[in-house]
């Protein structure tokens, strides 16, 4: 097992200047290196899309419709997030099913409304492997602030890899007048 050194991230960022960043950058492999070029895109489609860090570090895109009763993205599956084993990490994937529930959910509001999951069940039936992954949701309960999701992830394969549920609270904002 490979020992994971923790430090604390604030203390990192305050001690972290832009020369020693840069130094960093460069001393690092083109593999490493790619993993910040990819960071620093996320951060940059964010300031354009105004779409969360994770979902445009994940490069998830959204799949046009067939109907109104379906909501379906991908995502690639790229090196940086697979495990030893080679298979997409566990949690990615269930980062995956809520992110996608959520954007499917917050389709269905007020755009100055948000929603936030309260709970999710999460699970696993293949390895994630292929190309990328495929979410597709679906509304399956609504009632008053309460809503409730399904999520079925495929491969590019076909395979089923994951089938989640997630419970979210639909938080209302007051229109200040």
């Amino acid at each position: 097992m490979t020992k994971i050194d923790t430090l604390d991230i604030g203390l990192a960022e305050k001690k972290c200047d832009r020369s020693k960043m840069v130094e960093a950058i460069q001393n690092m492999s083109d593999r490493e290196y790619a993993m910040v070029a990819k960071a620093i895109g996320a951060v940059e489609a964010m300031r354009e899309n105004k779409y969360p860090f994770m979902g445009n570090f994940l490069q998830l895109k959204l799949i046009e419709p067939e109907n109104s009763e379906h909501f379906s993205c991908s995502m690639p599956i790229t090196r940086d997030i697979l495990n030893p084993y080679r298979i997409v990490y566990g949690g990615i994937t269930a980062l995956l099913a809520d992110m996608a529930m959520g954007w499917m959910l917050e389709e269905l509001i007020d755009p100055k409304d948000k929603v936030v999951t309260l709970d999710m069940n999460v699970n696993y039936h293949n390895p994630g492997r292929g190309k990328e992954l495929i979410a597709h949701c679906r509304l399956s309960h609504r009632a008053q602030n309460i809503m409730q999701a399904t999520c079925r992830i495929v491969n590019d394969r076909g395979e089923v890899i994951v089938t989640a549920t997630g419970t979210f609270l639909h938080l209302i904002r007051a229109c200040k007048e």
